[in-house]
């Protein structure tokens, strides 16, 4: 279990997470006015959204962005990802500059966990991971895979390679194109989840195949379960309407 703020990840039933991908700050503002009533769990903010901003000037602008988060959701555990276009992010981000945006949010401790994405070079990651565990910030280490399905041992060996690292969360999503990609998915997470029990694992299988992933998955022990404020992040998010729904069904 992993404590961030007042919630406890992995307690009770899955947390619901919500994705913020405004452009602007006035549009960031804008989106968690209308976010507020539906009460999420907890936040993501993805910051690649932002970078797309003219003259953006990282120290200010992260500050900025952080400061009308908190102006809406004084108390709600805020995740903080940088995706890169490689990974389905929204703006090129060269190796370098993602490492030093990673090490600015981390430095200005306005994280509550930071997502550290797998796939750079193992150096650069295991200095952002030294890094975030001085700054004592929980890491939830992702890949993402949109061009192709993995099979069942390609998952297997991804997610053993990434918890080599030592993050507090695992995250795996790919593009299922078929019922037996999204079973070796879940069969992947089950496997790789026997062998390390005490760090969750987040598999999602992105689009309409691998829906069911999104809810069912937690039932492998994922601790969050992703879901559309604003608009889709990924393929085939749920709403927080429909996955609240879901998740009361399921955890009577």
């Amino acid at each position: 279990m992993i404590q961030i703020r007042h919630m406890v990840l992995g307690e009770g039933r899955p947390k619901i997470c919500v994705p913020l991908v405004s452009p602007s700050f006035d549009e960031l503002d804008r989106e968690c006015a209308a976010l507020e009533s539906q009460r999420p769990d907890m936040l993501e903010w993805r910051v690649d959204y932002l970078l797309n901003k003219e003259d953006f000037n990282a120290t200010a602008d992260l500050d900025k962005a952080f400061r009308i988060i908190r102006s809406h959701f004084q108390d709600t555990p805020l995740l903080t990802t940088l995706r890169t276009k490689s990974q389905g992010g929204v703006h090129k981000t060269p190796g370098g500059d993602y490492i030093r945006l990673i090490s600015l949010i981390l430095a200005s401790r306005w994280a509550d966990i930071i997502d550290i994405e797998y796939g750079h070079e193992m150096l650069d990651t295991k200095i952002l991971m030294a890094r975030a565990r001085a700054q004592k910030i929980p890491t939830l280490m992702s890949y993402h895979k949109f061009k192709r399905a993995l099979s069942e041992m390609e998952i297997v060996d991804t997610l053993e390679n990434m918890h080599s690292f030592h993050p507090d969360i695992l995250k795996i999503a790919v593009m299922p194109k078929t019922p037996l990609d999204t079973a070796a998915l879940i069969n992947a997470a089950a496997r790789v989840g026997q062998r390390f029990p005490d760090t969750p694992i987040i598999t999602i299988g992105m689009g309409p195949t691998g829906v069911l992933t999104r809810v069912a998955g937690n039932r492998l022990g994922a601790p969050l379960t992703f879901a559309a404020g604003k608009e889709a992040s990924a393929p085939g998010q749920l709403t927080v309407e429909e996955a609240r729904t879901l998740l009361e069904i399921l955890y009577k």
